[in-house]
């Protein structure tokens, strides 16, 4: 399904998002253009909870905002940190 109709379909709502597809804009953006919804909520920290279920899982998945902009851009920022 297309963002901008996920976007539309679920107003004000957290989105889980599986199976993306995305433009790259950048070494470090890109714009989600469409994918499955795997679940809705009006509650984050459950979104958050089947977010992690799903990334322990191995599986790639995202999830919006109730405010995100009908221009879904996403930034990867690499880790840096120290490994001891």
């Amino acid at each position: 399904m297309q963002w901008s109709e996920i976007r539309k379909q679920y107003p004000n709502k957290f989105v889980l998002i599986g199976e993306i597809v995305e433009e790259k804009m950048s070494e470090t953006q890109s714009r989600i253009l469409e994918g499955t919804v795997l679940k809705t909520s009006d509650n984050g920290k459950e979104i958050r909870r089947v977010y992690q279920q799903y990334k322990h899982k191995g599986k790639e998945v995202l999830y919006s905002l109730p405010l995100t902009p009908e221009e879904f851009i996403v930034e990867n920022i690499p880790y840096k940190g120290i490994i001891r």
